[in-house]
C-alpha cells in the first residue's frame, strides 16, 4: 500500500514539473500564443544592398577566419525571403524594397508604387511603413552609404514610377505626399542634390533649410537637431553616423523607426565584403545602444551573384583570394576562392531578428511579409 501511494506521489510530481512536456503539441502552441507579446518601442530595419547568404558567409570568413562569426548569425530569429518582384523573378533594389516598406509586389523600377489593375492605367501610390509611422507620431530616420535618392532609401517616402527620375525623388523628399515623413536623412549625393536644384534656381542646402532641415556634409550635424540632413560624396564612418541617428531620434516620447541601407554589392568584391563587416559591426553596437525595447531587424532586398568555391583552413581567407587574384588571366569570375558574376540572383535571402516582436520571423515567406511583422509588432492594422 505504501509503495503504491509513493508511486502514484512520484507520478503526480513528475506530471506537474514536467507539465509543458505532457501537454499536446498543440495545447502547448496555445498556451503560449496565448501570453500577451511585449511590443517594441522602436523598430530598427538594416538593409544589406545585394547582401545575400553567399554573400554574408564569405564577408564573414573574410573578416573572421572561422565560420558564423557574424552577429548577424548569431540573432536568434531566422527566416528565408522570396525577393522576386511582380514581374521578374529576380528583383531590383526598387521592387525588393517597396515590397519590404508597402506590403506589395511590384514591378522592377517602380519605386513606392504598384501597377495600375487594368491595362493602361498610371501606376498607383501606396503608403510605405515610414509613411505610417510617421502619421503615429513616432520620429523616422534613414541612413545609407548609397545616394539618398537611391532606390532602397527613396522606398521609405517616395512614389515614382521610375527610380532613375531623381528630380521627383528630390521633390518628394522635401514635401512628401504623406506630409513630413524623414526626421533625418543621411547619405551620399551631394553633388547629385546641387545639380537637381541648381535646376530650379537654388541650392540643396537652401532647400533642405526651407524644409526644415539643418542641413551639412558633417555627421555631427546629427546631434545638434531633431531634423537633420547630412549628404556628402564620400564615404564616412557608419556606426557614430547610426549611433547619434539613434540617440536623437530616441528622444521622441512615441519611439522611432529607423531604416539603415548598407552596400554588399560585390561587383568590387573586396568593398562588398568589407561591408558586409562594417555592417555587422554596426548592428552589434546599435544592437547594445538601442536598447531591449528595440525590434532589430536584418535582411536583404535581393542576393547577388557571389560564389566561394574554395579556400584552405589555417591561412587567412583574403591572403588566399589575393593570392589568386594576382595570377595572370584570373578574373573577378574566375577566381578559384570567391568567384563572382556580376548580376542579381533570385534565391531567397536572410532575414535575422531580434528583440520584441522577433519570433514573427520563422520559415520561408515572401519579402513583402515585413511588412506586415513591422506593423504586428507596433499592434497596427496590416491592412494598405
Amino acid at each position: 500500500m505504501i509503495a503504491r501511494t509513493l508511486a502514484a506521489a512520484l507520478v503526480a510530481a513528475t506530471l506537474m514539473g514536467h507539465g509543458a512536456a505532457a501537454m499536446p503539441r498543440g495545447a502547448r502552441h496555445k498556451a503560449v500564443a496565448a501570453k500577451p507579446a511585449a511590443r517594441p518601442r522602436n523598430i530598427i530595419l538594416f538593409l544589406g544592398d545585394a547582401g545575400g547568404i553567399p554573400t554574408l558567409n564569405a564577408g564573414g570568413l573574410m573578416a573572421h577566419d572561422r565560420p558564423q562569426a557574424l552577429f548577424i548569425q548569431s540573432m536568434p530569429h531566422i527566416g528565408l525571403s522570396d525577393t522576386s518582384a511582380r514581374n521578374r523573378w529576380v528583383t531590383d533594389s526598387a521592387a525588393g524594397m517597396t515590397a519590404i516598406m508597402s506590403g506589395h509586389k511590384t514591378d522592377n523600377g517602380m519605386v513606392g508604387m504598384v501597377p495600375a489593375a487594368g491595362d493602361g492605367g498610371a501606376p498607383v501610390a501606396i503608403r510605405s511603413f515610414m509613411e505610417i509611422a510617421r502619421a503615429h507620431g513616432l520620429a523616422t530616420g534613414v541612413v545609407t552609404n548609397q545616394p539618398i535618392w537611391d532606390a532602397t532609401p527613396a522606398a521609405c517616402f517616395a512614389h515614382v514610377p521610375s527610380r532613375k527620375d531623381k528630380d521627383a525623388i528630390f521633390a518628394q523628399m522635401l514635401a512628401p505626399q504623406q506630409g513630413k515623413v524623414v526626421d533625418i536623412l543621411v547619405g551620399r549625393g551631394l553633388g547629385d542634390a546641387d545639380a537637381v536644384f541648381a535646376k530650379r534656381g537654388t541650392t540643396a542646402a537652401a532647400a533642405f533649410a526651407q524644409a526644415g532641415y539643418r542641413f551639412g556634409s558633417d555627421p555631427a550635424l546629427i546631434a545638434q537637431a531633431p531634423r537633420a540632413a547630412v549628404l556628402l560624396d564620400t564615404d564616412y564612418a557608419p556606426t557614430p553616423a547610426v549611433e547619434a541617428t539613434v540617440r536623437q531620434l530616441a528622444r521622441n516620447p512615441k519611439g522611432y523607426v529607423l531604416m539603415v541601407e548598407w552596400d554588399m554589392h560585390t561587383d568590387d568584391a573586396l568593398k562588398g565584403l568589407r561591408h558586409v563587416a562594417e555592417m555587422d559591426a554596426m548592428i552589434r553596437r546599435i544592437r547594445a545602444v538601442a536598447g531591449p525595447d528595440t525590434l532589430i531587424l536584418f535582411t536583404a532586398d535581393h542576393s547577388f551573384g557571389l560564389r566561394m568555391t574554395g579556400g584552405e583552413r589555417g591561412t587567412p581567407l583574403a591572403a588566399q583570394y589575393a593570392a589568386a587574384a594576382a595570377k595572370p588571366r584570373v578574373t573577378s569570375a574566375t577566381n578559384p576562392v570567391i568567384s563572382v558574376e556580376d548580376s542579381h540572383t533570385g534565391e531567397e535571402v536572410l532575414v535575422a531578428a531580434d528583440g520584441p516582436g522577433a519570433e514573427a520571423v520563422h520559415g520561408f515567406f515572401p519579402n513583402t511579409r515585413l511588412f506586415h511583422v513591422m506593423m504586428g509588432a507596433l499592434g497596427w492594422d496590416g491592412a494598405n
